[in-house]
């Protein structure tokens, strides 16, 4: 048997390694859909089963369910910055941190961390504790096909037909969702629509964040422009959010049951739920961040955004969601569609020329 040539040796490398990419790819689509779906379960602890929202008069209850998922927000992209800052540290990188921030690139991904954490995740969890997981994660999963539109628009970047085509796809697939029966004896009412408009929100947000944190990322390591993306969100939350939803609260709702929220959450048995949520979101962002740098952007995101349908399944294994055949072929239209948008799928899983 004749001996490899150093060309086939280094062939063989590159395809393991784009393998692996894939891998990794996959992962952060399964672990996001399950840690949306964890964020959902969270409501069913203490302190939020203390608040009975639809005994409550609207605005107030509004007012309540808006404070339930900016706690879950802060807590999410908090624990998310403690683990990927634990899993740099172990890396050798944490001291890039630093650096990383006093160079243009990294001001870049700063805003983008604005755009994705306080505005983005904001919205994501608002839709989720107004609808389940399940009709939320669709929504935000169409942000490559708001991205490819965004971009177009701004940048003038030219698209193939493939990706209007998977445009379109989102939009159908969106009205799916929206329209899609809530199961048996269950009417959708003006919550469902504001979970709908909030999910677009955090659609936007996210599609925003792509545009600027794939210049910043460019140039910087993806491990260390994740961490500090977590750590600059969950300290504008800190700073920022928190204070402000917390005054505007207190002043036409009352205090104590808003700051009780806030505080009394690290206290309950909904601090580990969010602590588990924190750790399958944050290394949802190490896999699709590492799929990124192993098989390229396209298919880092096209992977990624099956979450779509992992948040359904994972919806309707662990929650009382009664999924309907329209939820399902929304939610596979838009993944379908955002696949399109991404990356063309002959070339999806076509490794050789990676």
């Amino acid at each position: 048997m004749s001996e490899k040539t150093a060309q086939e040796v280094l062939d063989e490398k590159q395809l393991k390694h784009a393998k692996k990419g894939i891998l990794a790819g996959v992962l952060s689509g399964v672990l996001w859909g399950a840690s949306g779906t964890v964020l959902y379960l969270a409501l069913n602890y203490e302190p939020f089963t203390r608040y009975d929202t639809s005994s409550m008069e609207f605005r107030t209850g509004i007012a309540m369910l808006v404070a339930f998922s900016l706690c879950g927000a802060l807590m999410h992209d908090m624990f998310a910055s403690i683990w990927v800052a634990v899993h740099n540290i172990r890396a050798g990188k944490f001291k890039e941190y630093g650096r990383t921030l006093r160079t243009k690139p990294g001001k870049m991904v700063c805003i983008g961390a604005i755009l994705g954490g306080p505005i983005g995740m904001s919205g994501y969890l608002l839709g989720i504790t107004f609808v389940n997981a399940a009709y939320a994660l669709p929504i935000t999963a169409a942000y490559p096909a708001l991205a490819a539109v965004l971009a177009t628009i701004l940048f003038k970047e030219r698209n193939p037909a493939r990706v209007w085509v998977g445009v379109v796809l989102c939009i159908l697939g969106s009205f799916l969702v929206y329209y899609a029966p809530l199961g048996e004896d269950v009417e959708k009412d003006v919550y469902f629509t504001i979970g709908m408009v909030l999910s677009t929100l955090a659609c936007l947000g996210w599609a925003s964040e792509g545009l600027l944190s794939t210049y910043g990322m460019d140039m910087i390591d993806p491990d260390i422009a994740l961490g500090i993306r977590e750590a600059v969100s969950a300290v504008a939350y800190f700073i920022f959010v928190i204070p402000i939803v917390v005054l505007y609260m207190s002043t036409h709702f009352g205090l104590a049951p808003v700051w009780e929220l806030f505080t009394s959450a690290t206290r309950t048995s909904a601090f580990s739920i969010y602590c588990l949520a924190g750790f399958l979101g944050g290394f949802s962002y190490v896999y699709w961040y590492r799929a990124l740098n192993m098989t390229g952007v396209a298919r880092a995101m096209a992977l990624n955004v099956t979450y779509a349908l992992w948040g359904v399944l994972f919806g309707a294994l662990f929650t009382t969601l009664e999924p309907t055949v329209y939820l399902y072929m929304g939610a596979a239209a838009i993944a379908l569609g955002a696949i399109l948008v991404s990356a063309n799928p002959r070339e999806l899983f076509k490794l050789r020329n990676v």
